[in-house]
């Protein structure tokens, strides 16, 4: 069965991600966009294995329902689909890519009118379409060709040109040395070309080649993975600062010029921190319900107030526009800024952090350090994960009758959708969210130091094994 996530359709390269699902897809797609008018639509690929061939197989069954097809000239990142699906004013974008996910996995990225990731009564409706198609319809790219359904289209120079139309002038001939790590992913094509306008002193890059296999690591800026080689680097290069960027080019992660990793929560608050008290700019924050109090702390501080909405970078752009709010993020490592896109970007997001150490003059430690202090945040945040054995249903039954033996009383628990946030006093918690692209549950703790929150992340580890155990023997 094919079911979409938060981050849309996502399998195994060779099992669930094959041609007949990825135009079973686009089968359904084209159903629902023919009362729609069949306008024209963007199909973008990113650099995992068989996307180019995944977005072509897309394209032949859409132009066979009289679609008009805009396939990308490269590889790129995720948001200039989106971006593109908006400033053409289509109702549909598609992207080839499974995001940040192991190279084992590949998936389909659906993206509705405005360049906004189709909502969950969107994707509900599209599994319907799904599971009656009962007939693929499709045609070669030449046939398509020849009937005007099919072009190729660049828009690398618009993606990057909207990027530095929001940056500040003040961001240019910058004296910082930076490396950058592509992850062999996509953020290249938009991050060098920036960078170069920007005129940095010196901005190195690695990482940069095509590879399908990702170097065999995940392609994901997360701490486990950018904290071994590449932090050795930045330490022993005398870097500014590296960042990184997952494979479809919307996450973002960052070791400083010591060598601390520099965590998504604190992203977000410094970039907001920068842009209220340097730039002037006003507005609520969003996040969704794993992230850091930080960043509940530095808008508080900064006299307006932060949203928390359910996991899913959908929620956080509903809740940008809700609230009509400045910034929007989630401590996965993406985010978006009001007026820009609504959809993470971390060609955008590198590119703005990238403006904030360049005007504020000062190191990444202290502009961490400074923002903390602005916020009062006294708290440590930890990120881990328990991959389970059994079925997802199993074990959401068993989370959803029984309680974490945690060392200190709850004070309540919430749910938001698949996640369960456990409160404690002094505004600590720990939280529980189910991938929804890998037999994982993300584990999230916030607690006064170090030790609690490491002891909050083993409680949940120990309880969801014994999900496990109970799951497989159900």
């Amino acid at each position: 069965m094919i079911k979409f996530g938060t981050g849309g359709f996502r399998g195994v390269i060779g099992d669930d991600f094959v041609k007949s699902n990825i135009q079973t897809i686009a089968e359904a797609l084209s159903e629902v966009s023919a009362p729609l008018g069949n306008k024209p639509l963007v199909i973008g690929y990113d650099n995992r294995f068989m996307s180019d061939f995944a977005a072509k197989w897309f394209a032949e069954v859409c132009m066979a329902h009289g679609i008009k097809v805009y396939l990308t000239a490269t590889s790129v990142p995720t948001p200039l689909v989106m971006m593109a699906t908006r400033d053409k004013g289509f109702d549909f974008g598609v992207m080839m890519t499974a995001s940040h996910n192991p190279y084992i996995f590949n998936g389909v990225k659906v993206f509705t009118q405005g360049g906004v990731d189709a909502d969950v009564s969107f994707t509900s409706m599209l599994e319907k379409k799904i599971a009656a198609v009962k007939e693929i319809h499709a045609i070669e790219i030449e046939e398509g060709q020849s009937k005007g359904l099919f072009e190729v289209l660049d828009y690398l120079p618009a993606y990057i040109a909207s990027i530095e139309s929001f940056l500040s002038p003040k961001a240019k001939h910058s004296p910082l040395k930076v490396l950058f790590n592509n992850m062999n992913g996509v953020g290249m094509r938009s991050i060098l070309p920036i960078a170069k306008d920007l005129d940095i002193a010196e901005f190195d890059s690695i990482n940069t080649e095509h590879d399908a296999f990702f170097s065999f690591c995940d392609p994901n800026p997360a701490k486990q993975n950018i904290m071994g080689d590449f932090r050795d680097q930045v330490i022993t290069g005398g870097y500014d600062f590296g960042m990184a960027t997952d494979s479809d080019a919307d996450r973002l992660g960052i070791i400083d010029e010591k060598g601390n990793y520099v965590d998504a929560n604190e992203i977000m608050a410094c970039l907001y921190y920068y842009l209220v008290t340097y730039r002037g700019m006003k507005g609520d924050i969003v996040k969704n319900v794993a992230t850091s109090t930080l960043v509940d702390d530095i808008a508080l501080a900064l006299g307006a107030k932060c949203h928390t909405v359910d996991v899913g970078f959908k929620n956080i752009s509903a809740g940008i526009k809700e609230y009509d709010a400045l910034l929007g993020g989630e401590s996965s490592g993406g985010l978006t800024v009001r007026g820009y896109l609504f959809g993470k970007d971390s060609s955008f997001s590198s590119s703005l952090f990238l403006e904030m150490v360049t005007v504020m003059g000062k190191k990444v430690s202290e502009i961490v350090q400074e923002v903390k202090q602005k916020a009062g945040y006294a708290h440590v945040f930890l990120e881990d994960f328990y991959e389970f054995r059994s079925r997802s249903e199993d074990m959401l039954k068993y989370v959803e009758n029984h309680t974490p033996e945690f060392s200190e009383p709850l004070e309540s628990s919430e749910t938001y959708g698949d996640n369960v946030i456990y409160k404690f006093s002094g505004r600590r918690f720990a939280l529980i969210r189910l991938s929804g692209t890998e037999p994982k549950f993300r584990l999230f703790a916030e607690m006064g130091d170090e030790k609690g929150a490491s002891e909050a992340i083993e409680t949940l580890k120990k309880y969801l094994e014994k999900a496990d155990q109970a799951a497989s023997r159900a």
